[in-house]
Parts: structure tokens; C-alpha cells; sequence
């Protein structure tokens, strides 16, 4: 049994080895993260690079999704990646990923363009699934560096199911042009 109280980035790192472990159950965390969310609401003690959209996240832990669950194994050794300070890698040349901790996650990003998703874009991405802002939409999601920009690719499953967007710090249109055809995706529409 999993103790409810205010959690700490290594009680969140904890549990989440725990799991993958199969040392506790889904239902087991799920338990402890409406626990927690219940007893704390917004005001978990932990910031974003100390886990706090992966605690949110967690309330997806035992959704059943095409193929197993929404979130997978490999989100949450993405999350423990990320919350043990790992550089996000090269994808090919001159397509990097990166993690939370190795971008500024308050700065304003644009929508660049709106894809359809006909060959799943994010197959080939280190991309993570999760929650990551208030609404609790389930996202699946990949930071991306491309000719020295940052992007986010984001996949939402919810009305906007079978559309990715790409969002960037910039407006670079024919850049982002090239970061689509590098990624292969032919249908797509740019604002």
C-alpha cells in the first residue's frame, strides 16, 4: 500500500520504478494519485521539472487504449529520463529530441501547422504520453530541435483525434516545411 502524502520527486521516481518493476499495480498507483490529488488539489510541492504533469499524468494509468494502455511502459521510462536530468538524443541528422528539463516550458509556442495523422508521425519519435496542462487532456506529445529551433509535436486524443499539430517558437514557415518533409509527412496544412 502506497502512503498518501505530499510527494516528493523521489517518492514519484519511486513509484514509477515500482511499476515498471511490476513490483505495485496500475489500480495501486491510480489509488495513491487520486489520493494525493484529492488531498492536494493544484498545490502538489513539486514544480514542473520535479514530476508535477507526470503526478497528473498518472490519473491515466489504468486507461485501457488500443494496444494496452494509455500510458505505456515506455512514457513512464521517459518520465523517469526526464526527471533524472537524461539529454533527450539525436533522432537522424539534424533532428534532435529533447526533454522537459532541456527547454524554457514557459516559453509561447504557435501553431505552425495542423497534420493528419495518416502513418502515425509519433511511431518513429520519442514521444511521451501524458497530461501536461489544466484541462487533463490526454496528449501524446515529442520536443523536438531542428536547425537551431525548439518544437512541439502534439497529438491529442480527444475531437482532434487523427491531427497532430506542430508548434514552435517561431514562424519560419518554409523551416517548418523542412521539419515536416525530414519527419515524412506529406498532408498538411500551414495557418
Amino acid at each position: 500500500m502506497l502512503l498518501i502524502k505530499m510527494p516528493r520527486q523521489k517518492d514519484l521516481q519511486k513509484i514509477i520504478r515500482a511499476l515498471l518493476a511490476n513490483e505495485i499495480s496500475r489500480e495501486e498507483v491510480l489509488s495513491w494519485q487520486r489520493g494525493v490529488v484529492s488531498s492536494c488539489g493544484w498545490e502538489i510541492p513539486i514544480g514542473k521539472l520535479q514530476g508535477y504533469w507526470y503526478l497528473y499524468s498518472l490519473m491515466y494509468i489504468a486507461v485501457r487504449f488500443p494496444g494496452g494502455y494509455f500510458l505505456r511502459e515506455s512514457d513512464l521510462e521517459e518520465y523517469l529520463r526526464d526527471l533524472e536530468v537524461e539529454r533527450g538524443g539525436e533522432i537522424q541528422p539534424g533532428l534532435g529530441h529533447l526533454r522537459s528539463h532541456e527547454i524554457n516550458l514557459d516559453e509561447l509556442r504557435w501553431p505552425i501547422a495542423v497534420m493528419t495523422d495518416h502513418h502515425d508521425v509519433m511511431a518513429s519519435l520519442p514521444s511521451v504520453r501524458g497530461t501536461f496542462e489544466k484541462r487533463m487532456d490526454m496528449v501524446e506529445h515529442c520536443h523536438l530541435r531542428f536547425d537551431k529551433a525548439n518544437y512541439l509535436l502534439v497529438k491529442q486524443f480527444d475531437e482532434q483525434a487523427g491531427q497532430v499539430l506542430l508548434l514552435g517558437g517561431n514562424r519560419d514557415k518554409p523551416r517548418a516545411e523542412q521539419l515536416l518533409g525530414l519527419l515524412g509527412v506529406t498532408d498538411y496544412m500551414l495557418p
